[in-house]
C-alpha cells in the first residue's frame, strides 16, 4: 500500500523520533499520512514490545530512530522524482474571471520596511510572441489575433473615429483596422499621432499581454511612454495606467523601479498605496511624493482653488517638503517620526486585484500583500490632513490670497516652523489669486462731443469711464456649477442651515441637531468638490472661503429645486440590506443611473453609452466608479465586467431587482 501523494511530517514528529519509549509514535504517524502497511505494523509492535517487555525499550528506540531516518529520507526521495513539492503553493484566485494565471506574481511581506526584503522567485524566461490563452476566455480569439498580428505594419490611410466598450480587432471594421495598424506602426517608430481613445486601449491591452517588446523593462518603459504621450488629451489614461503599470512592474519583478515614483495623478486609500509608503517607512526625514500625500488627505489637494489658480507647482514643491519638515521636527523631538507616531504599528495580510478592468489572461488576479495599513488609518490621516492645509493657508498668505481653509487644529509649535520655513522659501511670491487691474478704459462717443464740445457739462456725460470690475466682484466663479449641485442635492433642513448661514454672511452659531445636517451638506460636498463645504471653529459654523462667493450668487440667482418626482430615487433603499445604505448614497446622479441600468435591463450598453455621453466619460470609467466604491462600503465588486455586457453578480442581483422603485 503506498501513497500516491507523500507526505513529509514536520518537525515536531521529527523531534519525537528521539524521545525514548515513545519514539515508535513517529514511525506510526509517518505510516499513517502515507499509507504505507509497513511503517504502521512496525510502530505498532514497537509500542507493544516496548511496554510488554521494557528490557527491549534501549534496543528499539535505536531501531526506532533508524527506521524514522529512513523512512522520511526514501519518501523526500519519492517527492523529488515525482516533482512535488513539499511548500504550498502561493494562493493566487481569479474571480469573475475564467482567465489563466500570468507567471511572476509573488507575495510580499512589507511591514513598514523597505523593499529589499520582498520575496522574488526565480525570474522567468519572457518572450513576446507567447500568449497563455483559456478555452474558456470571452476574448480568446482577441488575444490569439494578437500573436498573429505582433508584427504585422500599416500603409498610410485615412483617420477613422473608433469608439467601442470593449475594444478589440472584431469591434473594429475594415477601414478601423487598417488605421490602427498604420497608427500603431506610427507609435512603434516614436510618432504619437492623434487617434481615437478606443484604438489606444488596444495598444495597451497588447503590451499587457505581451505583444511588442522583448524583456520587461522595455515593455514597461512602451506603457509609461504611451501614457505620457495621450494623457493629457484623454485624462481617463490616468485612472488606468497608473494601476496598470503598477500592475507590470509587480508581475514581471522590475524590483528598481520605485513603486512611488510612478506618477498616479489619483492615488487612493489602497494597499497599492500602503505599498509605496513602506517603501518610505525607514526614511529620515520622510519623502512622501506629492500624489501619495494627497491620497492620504481626506483633503483633496487638486480640487482647491488655490492649487488651480496657477499654484500647481508651488503646492508640488511645498506640500512633500512640509511633511518631510515635520517628521525631521519629530525624528528630533520624540525618535520617532510620522509613520511610526501616527501610523498603525502592525502589518496586515491585504488584497487586490491586479489589471482590474484590463483585457488581458492576467486581469483580475488576486494578489495578496502583508502590508501596514498606512492609507486608511485615520490617526495617520488626521494628522497629514491638518499639515498640508495648514501648509496651504502659510502658502495663500505668502502669495496673498484672501482665502483662508478653516477649522485647522495643528500645534502651535509644529505651525511656527512652517510657518518660518515656508516663509524663509517662498516668501517673495505675489499674489495670484486675482489679475493685476487694468487702468481705467476710456469710451468717447465723438458724435455727441462733436454736437455739444462748447457745453462742458453736456461732454462731461458723453465721457464715459468703464471701470475693471472691483476686486471684490473678480472673484473666482469656478465652481457654481459644482455648488448648484450640492445645493440641488440637499435635503430641505440642509438648505435650510445654508439659509441661516447666508443671513449672518455665512458664519453663524452652531445649534442642536446641526452635527447631521453639517454631515449631509459636507458628504455631497466630497463627492462634487473633493472637500468640505462647512467647518466648525469654536462652536461657529463656517462656510469655507473659497466657496462663499458661489454660494453668494448662487443666492441671487437661485436655481429650481426639483420637484419630488423628479428627485425620486431609482432604487427604494429602505428594501436593500443595511451595507448597501452607505455605498447608494456616495455614488453619483450619473453612477446611480448606470447601476440602475445594468440592474434593470438585458441589454444595458446602449443605456450605459447614453449615459457616459452625457456625462462626458465612458460606460467603463462608469462601471469601474461603481465597482471602486463597491470594493470601499462592500468589500467587494458588484458588476461583472469581464463578459461583453455587464452583469450584477449574483449574488447581489435578487436584493438590487427587488429594491428598483
Amino acid at each position: 500500500m503506498k501513497s500516491t501523494t507523500p507526505k513529509l511530517p514536520g518537525k515536531f514528529c521529527r523531534v519525537l523520533s528521539f524521545i525514548p519509549w515513545i519514539n515508535w509514535l513517529s514511525v506510526l504517524y509517518i505510516g499513517i499520512v502515507n499509507t504505507n502497511a509497513l511503517h504502521i505494523i512496525c510502530g505498532i509492535v514497537y509500542a507493544v514490545v516496548t511496554f510488554a517487555v521494557p528490557s527491549t525499550a534501549p534496543f528499539l528506540w535505536i531501531v526506532g530512530i533508524v527506521q524514522y531516518i529512513f523512512a522520511y529520507r526514501s519518501i523526500r526521495k519519492r517527492m523529488t522524482s515525482a516533482g512535488v513539492s513539499s511548500a504550498r503553493p502561493q494562493e493566487k484566485a481569479n474571480i469573475h474571471s475564467p482567465s489563466p494565471t500570468a507567471p511572476g506574481f509573488s507575495d510580499m511581506v512589507l511591514p513598514g520596511e523597505p523593499e529589499k526584503k520582498q520575496a522574488v522567485p526565480a525570474r522567468p524566461q519572457y518572450s513576446a510572441s507567447t500568449v497563455r490563452v483559456s478555452i474558456h476566455d470571452p476574448h480568446e480569439k482577441f488575444f490569439a489575433d494578437m500573436k498573429k498580428n505582433a508584427q504585422k505594419n500599416g500603409n498610410v490611410v485615412p483617420f477613422v473615429p473608433f469608439m467601442s466598450y470593449w475594444p478589440t480587432y472584431d469591434s473594429m471594421n475594415k477601414g478601423q483596422q487598417a488605421w490602427y495598424f498604420y497608427w500603431r506602426s506610427q507609435v512603434r517608430q516614436g510618432n504619437y499621432i492623434d487617434t481615437d481613445l478606443s484604438y489606444i486601449f488596444v495598444l495597451i491591452y497588447e503590451l499587457l499581454i505581451g505583444t511588442g517588446w522583448e524583456t520587461p523593462r522595455e515593455g514597461y518603459e512602451k506603457l509609461t511612454r504611451v501614457w505620457h504621450a495621450y494623457r493629457e488629451r484623454f485624462p481617463a489614461l490616468d485612472r488606468y495606467l497608473a494601476d496598470w503599470t503598477f500592475d507590470f512592474a509587480q508581475q514581471y519583478q522590475l524590483t528598481d523601479i520605485s513603486l512611488s515614483e510612478q506618477e498616479n495623478p489619483h492615488a487612493s486609500p489602497s494597499v497599492k498605496t500602503d505599498l509605496m509608503i513602506a517603501q518610505h517607512a525607514s526614511e529620515v526625514p520622510l519623502k512622501l511624493s506629492f500624489p501619495i500625500i494627497d491620497a492620504l488627505c481626506d483633503y483633496s489637494i487638486v480640487s482647491s482653488k488655490f492649487y488651480k489658480d496657477g499654484n500647481q507647482e508651488l503646492m508640488r514643491e511645498a506640500i512633500p517638503r512640509v511633511v518631510a519638515l515635520a517628521d525631521a521636527a519629530l525624528q528630533k523631538k520624540t525618535g520617532k517620526g510620522i509613520l511610526d507616531t501616527y501610523g498603525p504599528t502592525r502589518a496586515k495580510k491585504q488584497e487586490y486585484y491586479a489589471f482590474a478592468s484590463a483585457v488581458c489572461p492576467q486581469a483580475n488576479q488576486k494578489m495578496t500583500f502583508t502590508v501596514k495599513g498606512y492609507s486608511a488609518y485615520p490617526k495617520l490621516r488626521a494628522y497629514i490632513n491638518e499639515l498640508v492645509r495648514y501648509g496651504e493657508n502659510s502658502l495663500r498668505g505668502l502669495c496673498g490670497c484672501r482665502g483662508r481653509l478653516r477649522g485647522i487644529t495643528l500645534d502651535p509649535e509644529t505651525s511656527k516652523l512652517i510657518d518660518s520655513f515656508l516663509a524663509k522659501e517662498y516668501g517673495n511670491r505675489k499674489k495670484t489669486d486675482s489679475p493685476e487691474e487694468k487702468p481705467a478704459k476710456v469710451v468717447l462717443n465723438f458724435e455727441n462731443i462733436n454736437t455739444l464740445r462748447e457745453e462742458s457739462d453736456a461732454v462731461r456725460e458723453a465721457l464715459s469711464v468703464e471701470e475693471t470690475e472691483c476686486k471684490a466682484e473678480k472673484a473666482l466663479l469656478t465652481d457654481v456649477k459644482e455648488v448648484s449641485s450640492i445645493y440641488l442635492a440637499l435635503s430641505p433642513e440642509s438648505r435650510g442651515l445654508l439659509d441661516r448661514l447666508q443671513k449672518s454672511t455665512w458664519e453663524a452659531p452652531s445649534q442642536p441637531g446641526d452635527e447631521t445636517l453639517i454631515q449631509e451638506i459636507n458628504r455631497q460636498s466630497e463627492r462634487y468638490l473633493g472637500r468640505a463645504l462647512l467647518a466648525v471653529e469654536n462652536a461657529d459654523i463656517i462656510a469655507e472661503d473659497d466657496y462663499q462667493d458661489e454660494l453668494a450668487y448662487i443666492y441671487e440667482n437661485p436655481p429650481a429645486i426639483p420637484t419630488e418626482e423628479a428627485r425620486t430615487k431609482r432604487f427604494d433603499e429602505s428594501l436593500l440590506p443595511e451595507e448597501f445604505r452607505d455605498f447608494m448614497e456616495a455614488l453619483s446622479p450619473e453612477q446611480e443611473k448606470a447601476l440602475f441600468a445594468v440592474t434593470a435591463s438585458v441589454d444595458s450598453q446602449p443605456e450605459l453609452e447614453k449615459i457616459a455621453e452625457e456625462a462626458l466619460t465612458m460606460p467603463q470609467i462608469l462601471l469601474d466608479d461603481i465597482n471602486a466604491a463597491a470594493m470601499q462600503y462592500l468589500g467587494d465588486i458588484l458588476i461583472d465586467t469581464a463578459e461583453e455586457s455587464p452583469h450584477i453578480l449574483d449574488e447581489y442581483a435578487p436584493a438590487l431587482k427587488k429594491s428598483i422603485a
